[in-house]
């Protein structure tokens, strides 16, 4: 009997060990952790962590977030992280990751002197377009989410 259950056990092990190493297999990719947020959130430190750093003037890395439009549209897993700023200066910090499937967004408008004051919001959402305002601007949007009202928009 305890001949039987080595065998199976060596057998089991085998198999265990073979399938983890198969590079046909789909293994799902750990995405790294969001840099952490020194305070006060200025947009040199924001620049520096690797958010893209959107401005009224402008916008910093953008490289970064053509790049997760790219990762999203082809199916590749990816991260980024936004911050925004009024015209206050108050950050407002959106986390998205994309699962190879679906984006979880985080809302986090708390560093703003005018913000809702509602904590970190989450929602899901399908991918990302473009919409247009009435003023003819182009921006990106999260579309398909499960909440609605997504507060993402972004400058294209």
């Amino acid at each position: 009997m305890k001949r039987v259950l080595l065998t199976l056990s060596l057998a089991l092990m085998m198999l265990t060990a073979c399938e983890a190493n198969d590079p046909t297999v789909d293994s799902p990719v750990v995405l790294n952790s969001f840099p952490e947020i020194n305070e006060p959130h200025s947009p040199e430190q924001a620049e520096q962590s690797g958010d893209v750093v959107v401005l009224l003037e402008g916008m910093r890395n953008k490289d970064k977030w053509k790049t997760f439009v790219k990762n999203v549209k082809n199916k590749q897993q990816d991260q980024v992280r936004v911050t925004m700023y009024t015209i206050e200066g108050g950050p407002i910090i959106y986390e998205l990751i994309y699962d190879g499937s679906a984006i979880q967004s985080t809302y986090d408008d708390s560093r703003d002197l005018y913000g809702s004051k509602q904590g970190i919001t989450t929602n899901t959402c399908e991918g990302i377009g473009t919409m247009k305002s009435e003023q003819g601007r182009v921006f990106y949007v999260l579309t398909g989410c499960e909440k609605e009202g997504s507060t993402f928009s972004m400058p294209k």
